[in-house]
């Protein structure tokens, strides 16, 4: 075996240093980009620019987000994640650089889709590589590893962004777009160039169709199956990504992206009309992100071991109360206190439901545009959400929160039905598939039951 194939194959053969890398560029690219968030509408409304024009480029940034992230998907599973991550890092790093020079509010605007694009590729490819690469019995830990360098960076990020934006907002800029310089570093010095993922202990979610010959480019973390370069292109029919599973996985992406779309546009303005300044604001993100960190290990634990269904009904009902709650308390201690409990909630709900995306994404090469699709259709919520919540704030600051705590309500409502027949452990898809295995009739016969990520679905 030759120097170039040794590092190709290294990524899937050291999935530790592989998480390593990923949660490290994953809280410098975050430390970056909430050392700016908070305090971007502040920043705006100091120029005189409308609730609703303040809307307008906070919701840019998802936009941009929207147009890159199932191409980013398809691009990490199909020539590997490595490249995806760079180019992302580099977007983001260039809409920083443009905000810093930026002349108005369009080329705000445009700076803030520059940046979201690179940094909903990065989101997507890290995802892919966490779920193409780590056996499906730890991967609420690797995915919850993950979500910790997110949380991390919404902790510190907001602390620099406060003390450096009371005075030269421009150096946030400047600092995020560094941040984003220094996160590509682990990815270049230590991720192989090129990432072909061979099988990872998993366990299968149904029959594998017959391959096509050729060696295998691409292991689904939780099918093992595999596909030739000559169908890397392909797109998997669509049954296999628009099951009840990942039907009901989009659902919850979607009410994720209106309460953060909501959260984007209108937590800083509803913060400061209970009085808070601008360190205050930045501390209630540090104080939101520290319950997550410090349940993010036991959460990871729990998505391994509990039914992940389960645990995204519970805290997606949490996300129901606590959202409809802010804009009706007028005491910020009890708002840092009840958003602490959100966080909790969210800790738990991100690894079980990247996890189950992860299982029922698996077949063929599914993994890369599954996560797309789950990261697009929060996306697109995100974008409405920050659009329409400016103005709703302007007409009446509780009402952003009440819709999206109702939308949050209705999807808690319409999962049991949903995931009724969905495997909500690896223990379950074990023996579904066992019971499968024993049962199945010889090729070209009709099936009788389909096991795949839908386990016993007509």
């Amino acid at each position: 075996m030759d120097k170039a194939s040794a590092s190709a194959q290294a990524g899937p053969s050291r999935p530790g240093r592989l998480l390593a890398v990923l949660t490290a560029a994953t809280l410098l690219q975050w430390l970056g980009s909430f050392a700016i968030a908070p305090l971007l509408p502040l920043y705006l409304a100091d120029r005189h620019i409308s609730a609703a024009g303040v809307g307008v480029v906070m919701a840019a940034f998802f936009l941009g987000a929207l147009l890159s992230q199932y191409a980013a998907g398809r691009a990490a599973a199909a020539r590997g994640h490595r490249g995806v991550l760079l180019v992302g890092l580099a977007a983001y790093g260039a809409g920083c650089l443009g905000l810093f020079a930026s002349t108005g509010i369009g080329m705000d605007a445009a700076m803030r889709v520059l940046q979201g694009a690179g940094a909903g590729a990065f989101e997507v490819a890290a995802l892919t590589a966490v779920a193409a690469t780590v056996a499906p019995g730890a991967q609420g830990r690797a995915f919850s590893a993950i979500y910790t360098g997110q949380l991390l960076g919404v902790a510190l990020g907001p602390l620099l962004g406060g003390f450096a934006g009371e005075h030269r907002m421009d150096l946030v800029f400047l600092g995020s777009g560094a941040a984003a310089v220094l996160a590509s570093l682990p990815v270049l010095w230590l991720l192989p160039a090129t990432v072909r993922a061979r099988s990872v202990p998993a366990v299968a979610t149904a029959p594998a169709p017959a391959p096509v010959t050729g060696e295998p480019t691409i292991s689904t973390a939780a099918a093992g199956s595999s596909t030739s370069p000559g169908s890397q292109g392909d797109a998997p029919p669509a049954r296999l990504l628009l099951r009840r599973g990942v039907l009901g996985l989009l659902l919850v992406a979607g009410c994720d992206g209106l309460i953060s779309g909501v959260y984007e546009t209108c937590w800083s303005l509803l913060m400061e009309r209970d009085g808070a300044s601008t360190t205050l604001i930045g501390l209630t993100f540090t104080l939101f992100a520290l319950p997550y960190l410090v349940f993010a290990w036991p959460a990871g634990w729990l998505a391994d071991r509990c039914d992940r269904r389960r645990l995204i009904g519970v805290t997606t009902l949490v996300l129901s109360v606590t959202v409809a709650s802010y804009p009706f308390l007028h005491s910020i201690p009890l708002i840092i206190l009840l958003s602490c409990v959100e966080a909790v909630a969210l800790a738990v709900a991100y690894p079980a439901a990247q996890s189950l995306l992860a299982q029922e994404s698996a077949a063929r090469d599914g993994t890369g545009r599954g996560q797309g699709l789950f990261a697009t259709t929060q996306t697109a919520t995100t974008v409405f959400a920050a659009l329409a919540s400016g103005a709703l704030f302007a007409a009446d600051p509780r009402l952003p929160f009440v819709l999206a705590a109702i939308a949050a309500l209705v999807t808690a409502a319409l999962l049991p039905p949903l995931w009724r027949e969905v495997a909500g452990t690896v223990a379950q898809i074990q023996v579904q598939v066992g019971s499968t295995a024993r049962g199945a009739r010889p090729a070209g016969t009709a099936p009788g039951r389909e096991a795949a990520a839908t386990p016993g679905r007509p």
